[in-house]
């Protein structure tokens, strides 16, 4: 169900806002122009771009080279994406002397170069773009993820946007932040690679980081903020708005809530014995803008814990109930505290921190995975605990080294020597041991590493392609599929994991999907080239 959203649809509130938020005239000279330019202006304040799009299209017919309509329209095709008539725009501004940049920084030029030769598919209310190549492979689960999330989740929270839904793929890290506008060191410091902005979604493909990531997730994640921009008037916290993308994102998949990571139980397990939250003000613009992966993490870990106890206390209903009192005003913290039947938001955070200490949480020694940009920093330098330390990682270089050497137990003894017992483990150590088992023909021995480290390190993708190995060895070949789909998850341009899912589905008698991954193969052998086709 989509929520229609027209310049009536939410006339109170949108007169209410109109009046403390008069935007100047821009260059119109009839008071009913002006009047439908600050309306056009308030409905893209609070994420309406339905009814934004409504008074563009009316003001263009009447007046397209007025200054006014042509400032309305430059941000409306933004949010379109139509990013080269993005650029006429600027250029026909800025020849009438118009500076733009001086009173909207929204990054329109730089944007319009990041998504240069982006290809689009359009299917069922919602759109891609990707850089083509061998990015092409991940059109389907982009189409599939996205049409499934603005299922779910505009039933969840009652409505959702009224117009298609836009998702950017940036082959790069680079090219995301280009188009993001955020700062790179807070990128590169969060590891913050997706944003919903400009009503749109923007993400950074899994190449751009060597290790993967749970882009499709990060999918549903992005869409999430999304719906909860549209539905409380963009008026929703971003503490609040995390909390619900991050408890949420894996409904689209199964109606399942997000738990947290064995990394994310051990930061809120140790904040609870030391009351060292992440406080709501240091990231009241955004996550991006935190110290740390580890405080990211904590943030992310509090945030969605808040909003599991929320729906352990109110249920699912109160959602949309939440969004529509927030968007007509009301405090959210007020909102959120009452509809979990507390009377405000003191007497919330204890309810929450008490529900919080009566669960198990595991407490073990993990590192939040570096962040790694675009191939950046070197062999080791996506391993927690390698990347720190040069006096171990010379064990694991030998290791390397001697395995190449196809000395499988000389190579086993250097890694253990680079394992520190006092500090995290390695994720990609764990990699490498399983890897010498498995060549040593230590199979069940091998097995198990790799599980243990794929249940610490779920988003490492090299461990959940050992387990792959390892499982397909011991001929377990449904086992092997869920941990082959992981690894495709995380990352699905490793022509290993295509051809190993390929393989096992035959295995299974799934032809479609054999076939479907086949395709997958062929295309990163031939990089996206008509030959993938034969």
């Amino acid at each position: 169900m989509f929520l229609k959203n027209s310049r009536h649809s939410r006339s109170g509130f949108m007169k209410n806002w109109f009046a403390s938020n008069l935007i100047v005239w821009w260059g119109l000279s009839s008071p009913a122009w002006a009047a439908s330019l600050s309306e056009g202006m308030s409905c893209l304040a609070v994420g309406d771009l339905s009814c934004a799009q409504e008074v563009r299209d009316s003001m263009v017919a009447s007046a397209p080279a007025a200054v006014g309509t042509m400032k309305l329209n430059l941000r409306v095709l933004f949010r379109e994406g139509k990013y080269s008539r993005v650029v006429e725009v600027l250029d026909a501004l800025e020849a009438k002397g118009v500076d733009i940049e001086s009173e909207d920084p929204s990054p329109y030029r730089a944007t319009a170069a990041a998504a240069a030769g982006m290809a689009e598919t359009v299917q069922g209310g919602v759109r891609v773009r990707h850089a083509g190549g061998i990015e092409q492979i991940l059109e389907d689960d982009a189409l599939s993820v996205l049409q499934a999330s603005r299922r779910a989740y505009d039933a969840l929270f009652g409505g959702g946007p009224g117009h298609e839904v836009l998702l950017d793929i940036f082959p790069t890290a680079r090219r995301f932040i280009q188009a993001s506008g955020l700062p790179p060191e807070a990128v590169r410091t969060t590891g913050v690679i997706a944003l919903s902005k400009w009503s749109r979604l923007l993400i950074s493909s899994p190449r751009s980081m060597g290790r993967g990531y749970s882009w499709k997730d990060t999918i549903a994640h992005e869409y999430i903020h999304l719906v909860v921009s549209v539905r409380s008037g963009d008026r929703s916290p971003v503490w609040l708005q995390e909390g619900l993308a991050k408890h949420l994102e894996p409904r689209w998949r199964d109606g399942s809530d997000s738990g947290l990571s064995i990394h994310q139980q051990s930061l809120i397990a140790r904040a609870i014995q030391t009351g060292e939250f992440v406080p709501f003000e240091k990231f009241k613009h955004s996550m991006a803008y935190l110290d740390s992966g580890e405080e990211t993490g904590l943030a992310f870990a509090q945030v969605s814990t808040m909003v599991g106890y929320l729906l352990a206390q109110g249920g699912d209903e109160c959602l949309p109930g939440v969004l529509d009192r927030i968007r007509d005003g009301e405090a959210s913290e007020v909102v959120v505290a009452e509809a979990a039947g507390h009377t405000d938001f003191e007497d919330f955070r204890s309810g929450w921190l008490e529900w919080l200490s009566s669960r198990p949480l595991i407490q073990e020694k993990i590192a939040s995975l570096p962040v790694v940009l675009d191939g950046a920093g070197g062999s080791y330098a996506e391993d927690p605990l390698l990347a720190a330390r040069a006096d171990l990682a010379r064990f694991a270089r030998l290791g390397d080294l001697l395995r190449g050497e196809g000395r499988p137990l000389a190579a086993l003894v250097e890694y253990r020597k680079a394992a520190d017992p006092e500090g995290p483990p390695s994720p990609l150590l764990q990699a490498r041991e399983a890897t010498c088992l498995l060549e040593l023909d230590q199979l069940q021995r091998a097995e198990a590493v790799a599980a243990e480290g794929a249940r610490l390190y779920p988003e490492f993708t090299l461990l959940q392609v050992v387990h792959g190995r390892t499982l397909d060895a011991l001929g377990m070949q449904r086992r092997a599929l869920e941990a082959w789909k992981a690894a495709h998850d995380l990352n699905p341009f490793n022509p290993e994991v295509q051809t190993a899912l390929a393989a096992d589905y035959a295995a299974i008698g799934a032809g479609e999907e054999a076939d479907q991954h086949r395709r997958y193969a062929r295309i990163l052998q031939f990089g996206g080239s008509a030959g993938a086709a034969d």
